[in-house]
């Protein structure tokens, strides 16, 4: 009964959505940025973000690549990676945390995975280990007990993986997008993943409640080649047939259907689940999804086939969900995420888009209601494959090229330093303190994200100012006061992001702190 709830919140919270579609594809992208855009460095392809709590990043790399690489561009590559068939839309693509990495430290990794016949969709789930090599002192850092919870065994050729996961507001499950793979038809067969948004626990498995839960699908489905277009697909010849090791549990794991390329995936504050998705040539789509819904795709789209083929016009079937918004010409879609921070904070609750072939970031706002329209579009000069939001609040964003940039954007007025590459470095490293021994410090500092924004020895954030030579220039009640009642705003007068740690922190750990900090000597 408790899991018929959820599925029943959803329904409700979705039933006052807008029934008007909007076309946004003719609004012109803004050059005058709102932000100062910075580049911290350079990767191969980049695909995903992933913010780690301390603001290191974890950044897929769609050759094959896993890069932990902090906020001044230093990067250390992560070994143990799956391999991956990098080839066209394929390779290394999403890394996601789980909802629970304090305490479990597990990360997710969507992928092609290379096999027989071609390559599947894959998501795995493994153990992020941190940590020093003994002998030359510098981090390192790898994948531990990495395991595939889940994959579409039938494989293939095609693009559109879709591979986008979204953990439910409660953190209990995890939605996952699987593309079409370019051969259409399957995203309307009930006994095929593809096209469709899955709801799974977090081991892999068909979550509870879902729509279909507990049906079984065909033993067997038939494999095609990606068709010219929509029609060409109704009579695609099988090139062969896939039989199931197991159940074929694809029924029991279906939230939604008729789904092209979908690349964004995010839950609004509101708990309301957004699905962002490339359409053929025009016909791009923001779906409010809802469970057990069929969104559409190949029976209908506002594009055409890239051949000239005509789509039916969703107006055209009422028993199809239309998407809340929809693009003619396309953005190209990368990403979907919600921004919540202290650097932007009159953009909370706003959505955040990349675009690809619009080269553009959009701002997308939301009514409360199941209504959604484009607010803002700002032209970046170059395709844009991710943003995402730091803990600090800054937005990042990576190029889709090779090699792409990885840009932190802040905003205007703010006294930005362009952060310098320098190698990563364990931190801090300093004697024992009166009220604790070192390591302890180390650990207030790690959970407090303290390096987001400061800076201690060439580690850290870009802020603030660093840490060290503090007690050179202030006394120990000064640094004190700092951390127990920070200021309202900064020395460049934003707000101060930074909250006020006597309510954070036991006042142990604050005298340790101080003590701290009044040792750390002048960077050279």
């Amino acid at each position: 009964m408790k899991h018929l709830a959820i599925a029943g919140l959803f329904l409700t919270m979705a039933s006052s959505g807008a029934s008007a579609q909007v076309n946004a594809g003719e609004q012109k992208s803004d050059t005058n940025l709102p932000f100062t855009v910075t580049q911290v460095t350079t990767l191969s392809l980049p695909w995903k973000i992933a913010f780690l709590p301390d603001g290191r990043m974890l950044i897929t790399e769609k050759v094959g690549g896993l890069e932990l690489v902090t906020q001044q561009g230093a990067k250390t590559p992560v070994a143990n990676v799956p391999a991956v068939l990098w080839k066209g839309q394929g390779g290394m693509l999403g890394v996601y945390l789980s909802p629970h990495f304090a305490k479990d430290h597990n990360v997710y990794l969507t992928y092609s995975e290379p096999g027989d016949g071609g390559s599947s969709l894959a998501l795995a789930r493994a153990q992020l280990k941190i940590g020093n090599n003994a002998a030359s002192g510098n981090i390192v850092a790898s994948l531990e007990g990495l395991q595939v919870i889940w994959r579409d065994g039938e494989r293939g050729n095609g693009g559109q993986f879709g591979a986008e996961v979204a953990f439910s507001p409660d953190s209990k499950y995890l939605f996952l997008t699987v593309g079409d793979r370019q051969r259409f038809t399957p995203a309307q067969d009930p006994n095929q993943p593809l096209g469709k948004i899955l709801r799974l626990t977090l081991d892999g498995k068909p979550a509870p409640g879902n729509p279909m839960a507990g049906k079984r699908g065909a033993a067997t489905v038939p494999v095609i080649n990606p068709p010219g277009d929509t029609e060409a697909a109704k009579t695609a010849p099988v090139v062969r047939t896939y039989t199931f090791p197991g159940p074929n549990l694809t029924p029991a794991e279906t939230w939604a259907t008729g789904i092209r390329t979908p690349y964004g995936l995010a839950f609004a504050p509101d708990g309301r689940l957004w699905e962002l998705e490339h359409g053929p040539r025009g016909g791009d789509e923001l779906n409010l999804i809802e469970p057990g819904k069929n969104y559409g795709w190949p029976l209908g789209s506002y594009g055409v086939n890239y051949n000239g083929v005509p789509i039916p016009s969703p107006d055209t079937r009422p028993d199809l969900t239309k998407p809340v918004i929809y693009w003619v010409p396309v953005i190209a879609p990368g990403n979907l995420m919600f921004y919540k921070g202290t650097m932007f904070p009159q953009w909370n609750g706003s959505a955040f888009a990349s675009g690809l072939a619009s080269k553009a970031i959009m701002r997308i706002t939301f009514d409360g209601k199941g209504g959604a329209q484009m607010a803002e579009r700002w032209a970046m000069g170059r395709r844009v494959r991710d943003v995402e939001v730091a803990p600090d609040g800054a937005l990042w964003m990576i190029e889709d090229a090779k090699p792409g940039g990885l840009f932190r954007l802040t905003p205007l007025g703010m006294a930005v330093s362009a952060p310098v590459a320098q190698p990563a470095t364990p931190a801090p490293s300093g004697p024992v303190t009166q009220d604790g021994s070192i390591e302890r410090v180390k650990s207030v500092i790690a959970d407090n994200q303290c390096l987001t924004c400061h800076r201690i020895g060439r580690d850290g954030g870009d802020v603030a100012p660093s840490l060290n030579g503090l007690g050179t220039l202030r006394t120990p009640d000064q640094i004190r006061a700092a951390i127990v009642s920070p200021p309202a705003k900064t020395s460049v007068g934003i707000p101060n992001p930074m909250p006020a740690y006597d309510k954070k922190i036991t006042e142990q750990d604050i005298n340790s702190l101080v003590r701290y900090l009044t040792t750390l000597p002048p960077l050279p």
